[in-house]
């Protein structure tokens, strides 16, 4: 007799151990269901160098717009609709075509007799010169 109830004890604690197991597994499984897929950390990863300053020129520029435009473009991404590498040039035709004309700082270099002049100092020394 007290065998069996020893053994339906041990039958008992088991089944409550798996039970447990199955329960916490379910709730780990809906926990990562829930939660959204970060689209800005794969647009990010499909950006080139000069797409990340894209990127983030137009976070500071537009912020409300992009948000929606690296949700959409990371769910796109996500779901192989569009290629997985983007360059910078690409991405900001995509913004251009949107609508969204995003300022970039750029510069212009001239190499004259083996030195590397921005053109706007290259531009003082020419006027300069021409004195």
């Amino acid at each position: 007799m007290s065998e069996d109830s020893e053994l339906n004890l041990l039958m008992k604690k088991k089944y409550l151990e798996i039970q447990r197991k199955l329960m916490a597994k379910a709730l780990k499984d809906s926990s990562e269901e829930d939660r959204a897929p970060d689209y800005e950390s794969i647009v990010r990863n499909a950006l080139d160098i000069s797409g990340l300053r894209v990127l983030s020129a137009l976070k500071s520029q537009y912020p409300y717009e992009a948000h929606a435009i690296i949700n959409a473009l990371g769910k796109a991404i996500a779901d192989r609709k569009i290629p997985a590498e983007i360059s910078g040039g690409e991405f900001y035709q995509l913004l251009l075509s949107l609508g969204i004309r995003v300022r970039l700082d750029t510069k212009i270099y001239v190499e004259r007799k083996g030195r590397v002049k921005e053109f706007s100092e290259y531009l003082r020394d020419k006027i300069k010169d021409s004195q």
